[in-house]
């Protein structure tokens, strides 16, 4: 077991120089064959890189956008959080390679083999701090967490790969074997599996949204959470008046404290078919167990609401008024909450004491949700599961993250003081 021997960008340019004059059959040419070899943080940037080996190397973070890989080895290579962006991979070996949150925005995989082969692990460090790794044999392709947005996978051989919570909508999938491969909690809005192979594929948790499933087969493939087209709960059309109706009664209910108009109550029912309620007055609705997923609340106002439960995956949020409400269990992930505000609500009680109702998202989803800017000041996030979730510059003071899921989460320039996180987390030594 030995350090992996450190390339410079000198000697990489050198190599993509002599490779594309091979290719074009000129003198002095020579295939890159390059294994085994530290390249981490190497631009690689529109090479042209067609049938060449980098079997076992470690890309880490390196640019290969607007690359050509076609027909090359990238056998077990190591390209987590690589910028992959317009990479064109059409049939290269990417049997093994860990590609964990890598930025892979419109590549082209198409017939790429993505099966299961040896992969390189990180161990340790030697005494100079150099990274020691050694051979894992049978390992999946990783793409966990990675941006697959509008690639191209055509016929890809993926068999048992791993896309946990990668982002493939728009992506083209059509005719790929992703038997036994793990999509859970990713994103396939719009994607194309049109003859896909699904058997026994994970697909918890992932959002199906608009994906062309046409001669897919999905045959013991696990669609438990899955978010798809397809009517949860009862359909809106069976209420008997106009939304605009019953949010005019709601709104009578609010003004006269219930002595007029009816609280509006949308707890069951399939809201998805209303598109948009942005910056609708909806203060104090119950709305539990409601499948709103995709629906725009930009600006809306539904402070002290009782939501719990509810299915709010893939909704713009930005800008929303959440005060004091209930989301407890409720599905958040992937929203836009840029700027929304999930703060407590005051109330002054008969004894002229001010009582602080927090906003209670206690066991909710927030995975990959974006929260930058928002006001969660006093908020409720006990046993929330928050990995990935951007928390930029937000107002957490006084916030109660015990039993939270960090994993990743961003807390770039937020206010922390006084918040509660669990003992011995990265986050209570803030």
């Amino acid at each position: 077991m030995t350090a992996f021997k450190k390339m410079e960008q000198k000697e990489l340019n050198e190599l993509i120089k002599k490779h594309d004059m091979f290719m074009n059959g000129r003198p002095g040419g020579a295939r890159a064959v390059i294994r085994d070899r530290d390249l981490s943080g190497l631009s690689f940037e529109k090479a042209k890189l067609s049938q060449s080996d980098f079997t076992g190397c470690i890309m880490r973070g390196c640019d290969l956008s607007g690359a050509q890989f076609e027909s090359a080895t990238l056998f077990g290579c190591d390209m987590t959080k690589a910028k992959l962006y317009h990479t064109n991979f059409t049939r290269a070996d990417l049997r093994g390679a860990d590609i964990t949150g890598a930025d892979l925005r419109e590549a082209v995989l198409d017939g790429a083999d993505l099966r299961e082969g040896a992969s390189v692990l990180r161990v340790s460090a030697d005494e100079e701090g150099r990274d020691i790794y050694k051979e894992q044999q049978k390992g999946n392709v990783v793409l966990v967490g990675s941006d697959l947005s509008g690639a191209s996978l055509q016929n890809t051989h993926a068999t048992k790969a791993d896309f946990g919570n990668a982002n493939l909508s728009g992506a083209d999938l059509s005719g790929a074997q992703l038997q036994s491969a793990n999509l859970e909690g990713s994103d396939m809005t719009g994607s194309n599996m049109s003859k896909t192979d699904l058997r026994s594929a994970n697909l918890k948790d992932s959002i199906m949204l608009g994906v062309d499933l046409e001669q897919a087969d999905i045959k013991d493939a696990d669609l438990a959470g899955a978010l798809t087209d397809d009517q949860s709960g009862r359909a809106y059309e069976e209420v008997a008046l106009t939304l605009d109706e019953m949010v005019k009664k709601h709104t009578e209910w609010v003004s006269s404290a219930g002595r007029q108009g009816k609280q509006l109550n949308l707890s069951d029912y399939d809201m998805r078919n209303i598109r948009t309620l942005a910056g609708a007055r909806l203060t104090a609705i119950k709305a539990m167990k409601t499948m709103f997923a995709g629906v725009n609340f930009t600006g809306t106002e539904m402070q002290s609401a009782i939501l719990d439960g509810s299915d709010f995956r893939k909704c713009d949020m930005r800008s929303i008024d959440l005060r004091a409400s209930s989301l407890k269990g409720a599905l958040l992930n992937r929203a836009d909450m840029r700027n929304a505000n999930l703060s407590f609500l005051s109330f002054t009680q008969k004894d002229g004491n001010e009582r602080h109702t927090p906003c209670n998202l206690e066991g909710a989803w927030l995975r990959y949700t974006d929260l930058s800017g928002a006001q969660l000041r006093g908020a409720i996030l006990r046993n929330a599961d928050l990995s990935h979730a951007d928390l930029t510059d937000c107002d957490l003071r006084g916030t109660d993250f015990r039993g939270a899921d960090l994993t990743q989460t961003i807390f770039e320039h937020a206010q922390t003081e006084g918040a509660l996180f669990d003992a011995g987390s990265p986050q209570a030594k803030r």
